[in-house]
């Protein structure tokens, strides 16, 4: 694995015309940069992207409220892999000559790339655009920022995970609307996994679920190697939990331990009739372990 110190790239984009933009609107004098703490880009990885609307004294304001969109394009295929399309919290018909609008957004880099693939050369492009515009009139949008981005692979980057003890094999069910929910593993009563230790302050995010109408009290229990990280009770069906992990506590060794326990199992074959006698704890959609950088 290699790790590399962080970095900013920053890149300015001065619109002086608009040339984009629908005939009622005049961007001249707003100036777009964009920085992403992160010197190498992987796919499964949270990228925090801060962004800096300067308004000049050429600025005048602009016809109607508009809308940032962020859209990523895969070069290769020409397709979106994802977007980030959102309102400002401080709308543009309220933007003046000589105001700053500043703020950050966290935006999540899918699993895309394919190192089977015999194509595959390390990495992929991927043009970012950001731009503007209002959703009622297509001709209103204009494009203030491009940028080709190097994708690599996160299994060069990210510390290595291995599925140890207690997990069952991975699910994955198309049929599910929610794309996040499509593939899961289940747990039995203790499942562990072993992390490589990246020896930084590292970012856990964990997405699951519990079957609350079979057990409607079942306690989650979180662990890094044998220190209990949180233990609740989840609200709901779904749960979603992120947590800041500190240098100390990932001790030592060259690898450390996550462990996910639950003090309550049920075996489906004696509740349904199904051929199906797992003993089954927590479903788990989605693990993330990578230095902290949000």
């Amino acid at each position: 694995m290699r790790l590399r110190a962080l970095s900013v790239f920053s890149v300015i984009l001065f619109i002086f015309l608009g040339i984009s933009c629908s005939k009622n609107s005049d961007t001249r004098g707003i100036e777009l940069s964009m920085t992403i703490p992160q010197e190498t880009l992987t796919d499964s990885l949270f990228v925090k992207m801060n962004y800096k609307f300067v308004l000049t004294d050429e600025f005048k304001s602009l016809t109607g409220d508009y809308r940032v969109f962020v859209h990523f394009w895969r070069m290769k295929t020409k397709e979106m892999l994802f977007q980030d399309d959102h309102v400002l919290e401080k709308s543009t018909s309220q933007w003046k000559a000589g105001q700053t609008v500043s703020y950050s957004r966290v935006v999540f880099i899918p699993q895309f790339l394919d190192e089977l693939d015999i194509d595959f050369v390390g990495f992929e492009e991927v043009r970012l655009t950001i731009g503007l515009y209002r959703p009622e009139d297509t001709a209103s949008k204009v494009v203030l920022f491009q940028k080709v981005l190097k994708i690599e692979s996160a299994s060069l980057n990210a510390p290595e995970k291995v599925y140890d003890e207690g997990w069952h094999q991975p699910e994955t069910d198309l049929s599910i609307k929610n794309l996040e929910e499509q593939s899961w593993r289940w747990t039995s009563r203790q499942a562990v996994c072993i992390i490589e230790n990246p020896r930084k302050e590292s970012l856990l995010i964990l997405r699951g679920g519990v079957d609350k109408a079979i057990i409607p009290d079942q306690r989650v229990i979180l662990k890094i190697n044998d220190k209990v990280l949180d233990e609740f009770i989840p609200g709901t069906a779904k749960f979603s939990r992120e947590y800041v992990i500190s240098a100390e506590m990932l001790g030592q060794e060259d690898e450390f331990k996550f462990i996910i326990e639950t003090d309550k199992t049920f075996i489906p074959s004696a509740i349904k009739n199904v051929k199906d006698d797992r003993e089954l704890g927590v479903q788990i959609f989605f693990l993330y372990f990578r230095e902290n950088t949000k």
